[in-house]
């Protein structure tokens, strides 16, 4: 890396040249210009062969090449870190330091750390500047850095959100660490798959091959995806050293659209179900130019999510509700703050953002799981520097606890299993597994590793500085403020490095009223002022009230929204009693108000702490004269396609077939949304992704009605076979159904179905919509027909612009699902078809840029 500065105008030719090595090695010259709040190790000194004497000395002043201002870095200079410790908590942090050096070259040590909140937007915006005697002096030396933090996703300009998303899909072009994978982000799909399989205690039908989950539902949540989101974030890097993962504060709603990780220029919009009665999933819209179309993962087909609407937040917890003013209490507890962290947002979360999200295992297949998960992260962050909780030597429970390390008889054991201790080695970075389970079932780990150790950083003063087997608690001091040997690099754009600092305000955040809960309680007050004071209830209060609360939701005498609110105030605390309350209240589940949030509760069991005794809900049995739209059926499908649910395909497949034998009847659910949720299921899939079944799955036997994959794939084919002139009761859309149907088959690659696929492509009369998942559903069926039919778009006259673009974007996600594999003569072809399309729009062109980019990164 270049440096920055040299002989200014005016200075002397035998002025000395001084280098500055920010994260430096004086042996070999390298050094690494990336730096966060925390104090930096650099190196200064006078370039060899100065001519200088070399007993001589040079007095330099370092600066910064500008003034504090917003949306640039800017830093502070220091002689040590404990300097500069005293400096930043006493308010006197310098932005300039003048040092003294050896003409003979030797390396004076110095810190450089960010100077909070003047964080970077751009790669190497910040120059350091070397003065000669004084800080009016002449040039003669210099670096440029980056105050590289992690930021909120609603303050990215388009230019850093795309630079993250090509990081992200590089990765899909990156050869794995594991060669069980083709690439880097199944690589780390798959980990964090098989780490989450494992259950919290044995039930009898897994007791023989289960294991505990090595990274939810225990005392290690937060520190285990810590360690997991700076693997994926040190892959990133190495694809762009300018980018972090972003978070995306769930709490807060900036706009109509919702938050901005729903947009289509970034994770993926989606449509918004008129009734959350009758919500289905839905295909993610992507713009033509966004790296991400078109997104799958090998044995998951195309990415789908819950048609929720984005902007209806009230439901997660604010980071106000666990910054206690008093900084002390039960919220001052590492044990409170993880498991209110896991049980809301992020167990809420999951199951509201849906379908792949919604099971915890494969959760990362969505590109949303990173801003998703580093805002829990951010939460954590948030919490050590409110309370000053980054110790790790075990001494105070509050700074983590179990503060110990497993062993055989531990009272803990039941609730924290091997892995989930202070002192334990995380899997996989530990290598260890157990083809053959131990007794007891605390002490068992996975059957399989995932790669290896957590690979060292290359970087001074960044851990780690050789692999390393991570425990939990290396990750609380993740910026290195009590022991600096533990940084990570790892900042945030609001947080400053020390607990002393006051950190910025949380936009949209509220705090809990103290006196909230009692009036919730209060059955003597009004409906309407319990539901709003139950919004605002305390979470430590609750948890104390947790019976109460749960009393307030199994009264059937209570009004409909107050036990609404009080289901919701229990998955705030506890996700496992709000799960099991949730069964009980939903047979007399009345109003839309409470059979929404029984649902909503419902859906988080798979991220329970223990296992829930769910009641039987079979599918409501098909009556002789299908009437009106089933909420029941709805609700079951919800339920069960993120475990990819044999049996719930099986009666969709049902419906849809007694849709085709009458279509003029009444539905009990819409095909196209039928044909929607068997899409958003992998059991499809002509090669499932072996990891993707929910473990606790219905058993295929105990259907009603068996799944049997050539039915329902033949019941596509009559869907695009049948007119969309065919008479339909109200409300069925018959080019969503097709669109669903051609997405169905695609992931069956059965090679007869390309052709009618692709009529359906080439439609006129077809919306674009069900055109455009045809396009891409061809690019699963067969490649040449697939190529030929973006040519026939581009060629056809009255192609709407909209899908010639979609058409073209389709090409650069069919080179992502090739990755390095893509042959060399396929390559070739895609280049020449890229060569000849018109690409007249906008639009086109820009899927066009996005396509040939792929292409490159997939030649390497």
């Amino acid at each position: 890396m270049a440096l920055g500065g040299g002989l200014a105008a005016g200075a002397a030719a035998a002025d000395p040249q001084v280098e500055i090595l920010v994260h430096g090695d004086a042996r070999t010259g390298t050094h690494f210009d990336y730096v966060t709040w925390a104090p930096s190790p650099t190196l200064v000194r006078v370039r060899p062969g100065s001519g200088l004497a070399p007993d001589a000395t040079v007095t330099v002043v370092l600066t910064n090449g500008a003034a504090p201002a917003d949306g640039k870095g800017h830093v502070n200079f220091a002689l040590t870190a404990d300097e500069y410790k005293k400096a930043v908590e006493g308010g006197g942090a310098k932005d300039q330091i003048t040092l003294t050096l050896k003409a003979d070259g030797t390396p004076q040590p110095i810190i450089v750390a960010g100077d909070f909140p003047h964080f970077s937007r751009n790669d190497k915006d910040t120059p350091i500047v070397a003065h000669l005697g004084t800080a009016a002096g002449p040039e003669v030396g210099g670096a440029t850095v980056m105050v590289r933090v992690r930021r909120n996703e609603e303050t990215l300009s388009a230019e850093e959100r795309s630079r993250f998303l090509w990081a992200l899909v590089a990765l899909r072009f990156q050869k794995s660490p594991d060669p069980r994978w083709d690439d880097t982000y199944t690589f780390l799909v798959e980990m964090h798959d098989i780490g989450a399989r494992g259950i919290m205690e044995p039930e009898l039908q897994l007791a023989a091959k289960g294991y505990p989950d090595q990274e939810h539902k225990a005392a290690a949540f937060v520190a285990w995806h810590r360690a997991f989101l700076l693997e994926m974030e040190r892959a990133l890097q190495k694809v762009d050293p300018a980018v972090t993962l972003p978070y995306w504060p769930m709490y807060y709603s900036p706009g109509k659209d919702g938050a901005t990780v729903f947009h289509a220029d970034f994770t993926g919009a989606n449509t918004v179900a008129n009734d959350p009665d009758f919500m289905a999933t839905d295909l993610i819209r992507f713009d033509a130019g966004n790296p991400l179309y078109g997104w799958t993962i090998p044995g998951r087909g195309p990415l789908m999510r819950w048609r929720q609407d984005r902007n209806n937040v009230k439901q997660f917890n604010t980071p106000g509700m666990l910054l206690d003013k008093s900084k002390a209490g039960l919220k001052s507890n590492y044990s409170f703050m993880a498991g209110s962290v896991e049980a809301n947002p992020h167990n809420v979360g999951h199951g509201w953002s849906g379908v792949w999200m919604s099971n915890c295992m494969i959760s990362p297949s969505d590109p949303m799981f990173w801003p998703f998960h580093t805002y829990f992260d951010w939460v954590w962050a948030a919490w050590q520097q409110h309370y000053d909780r980054f110790r790790s030597d075990g001494a105070d429970p509050a700074q983590y606890w179990p503060n110990d390390a497993y062993a055989d008889g531990n009272p803990s054991n039941k609730t924290n299993p091997l892995g989930h201790h202070l002192r334990d080695t995380m899997w996989p970075w530990n290598g260890e597994k157990q083809p053959t389970p131990v007794e007891p079932f605390s002490a068992r780990r996975p059957p399989q590793t995932v790669g290896g150790p957590f690979a060292a950083s290359g970087v001074p003063g960044l851990w780690p500085q050789t692999s390393a087997k991570p425990t939990p608690g290396v990750f609380i001091d993740y910026a290195g403020y009590v022991t600096p040997d533990t940084d990570s690099g790892v900042g945030y754009d609001n947080l400053p490095w020390s607990p002393k600092q006051q950190a910025q305000p949380f936009q949209g955040d509220v705090a809990p009223a103290p006196a909230a809960l009692a009036v919730f309680l209060a059955k003597d007050r009004p409906a309407a002022e319990r539901v709003e004071q139950g919004g605002q209830v305390d979470l430590a209060a609750a948890l104390d009230a947790e019976t109460a609360v749960a009393g307030v939701a199994l009264a059937t005498g209570e009004d409909p929204e107050v036990r609404a609110v009080a289901l919701d105030i229990l998955a705030r605390v506890d996700t496992a009693t709000a799960v099991e309350t949730a069964y009980k209240v939903e047979g007399d589940a009345k109003s839309p108000t409470l059979a929404h949030t029984v649902e909503r509760v419902r859906a988080m069991s798979m991220f329970a702490n223990r296992p829930v005794e769910a009641p039987a809900l079979a599918v409501p049995a098909v009556p002789k004269t299908v009437s009106v739209l089933d909420k029941n059926l709805y609700s079951k499908a919800r339920s069960d396609v993120p475990t990819n649910n044999q049996c719930v395909v099986g009666s969709l497949t049902e419906e849809l077939q007694h849709f085709l034998a009458k279509p003029t009847d009444a539905v009990r659910m819409f095909p196209q949304d039928a044909a929607a949720f068997i899409a958003s299921t992998n059991l499809l899939e002509a090669v499932k992704a072996a990891n993707s079944q929910h473990e606790h799955g219905e058993n295929a036997d105990n259907c009603e009605t068996p799944f049997v994959k050539e039915t329902t794939l033949d019941t596509m084919r009559r869907i695009l076979k049948t007119s969309a002139a065919t008479p339909t009761s109200v409300g069925v859309d018959w080019w969503k159904t097709k669109a669903m149907a051609a997405t169905v088959l695609g992931g069956g690659k059965v090679a007869a179905d390309a052709a009618p696929v692709a009529a359906l492509a080439l439609d006129s009369n077809a919306r674009v919509d069900a055109r455009a998942a045809a396009v891409n559903s061809l690019r699963r069926l067969d490649e040449r027909l697939f190529e030929a039919t973006v040519r026939g778009l581009d060629l056809k006259p009255g192609t709407p612009d909209d899908l010639k673009a979609q058409a073209i974007a389709a090409i650069g996600a069919y080179v992502v699902d090739k990755g390095r594999k893509l042959p060399a003569d396929e390559r070739a072809r895609l280049v020449h078809l890229l060569d000849v399309l018109s690409a007249k729009s906008s639009a086109e062109q820009a899927a066009r840029a996005t396509a040939r980019r792929m292409l490159d990164l997939a030649a390497g």
